[in-house]
């Protein structure tokens, strides 16, 4: 074996990229590695946002919101039971408290978790909590992005 060289190449994993739109809660763009299922969810004491996971600090997202992940060749993306819903291109993949079934996403689609919502402070002031919306790149482990057919 010649010096410097690795006994084990690591293996490529699907890639998927979360890029932030104008009208989302402001968040850094996401390159999440989907060697294995990914949460999507709002960071609590354990779990803290970075630029390679799928946490966010925003109030409208569940805990547990959804599920992203890459198996035979194809991405998913489910809701677990949030409650302000998981969007693809705009269309609610199951009502609030329900699991959807998993859905088959492409590079290029919008994804939205949670809605806006607006609550009263103390002093009797309208607060916007606005929702995650991205648009996500998708690619496959040898590198190919995930068009739509």
């Amino acid at each position: 074996m010649v010096e410097g060289e690795e006994k084990i190449r690591p293996t490529m994993s699907a890639l998927a990229i979360l890029s932030c739109r104008p009208n989302s809660h402001p968040f850094q763009e996401r390159q999440i590695s989907l060697h294995e299922a990914v949460k999507i969810g709002r960071s609590v004491a354990r779990a803290r946002p970075s630029s390679n996971n799928g946490i966010f600090d925003c109030k409208v997202l569940s805990r547990h919101h959804a599920m992203l992940w890459y198996e035979t060749g194809k991405f998913y993306l489910q809701d677990t039971k949030s409650s302000n819903g998981t969007f693809i291109n705009n269309q609610r993949l199951c009502k609030g408290g329900e699991e959807s079934p998993a859905r088959e996403i492409y590079s290029g689609d919008l994804i939205q978790f949670g809605v806006e919502v607006m609550e009263n402070n103390r002093r009797g002031e309208k607060i916007t909590h606005g929702c995650i919306i991205a648009t996500i790149t998708l690619y496959h482990p040898d590198g190919r992005e995930a068009k739509p057919a």
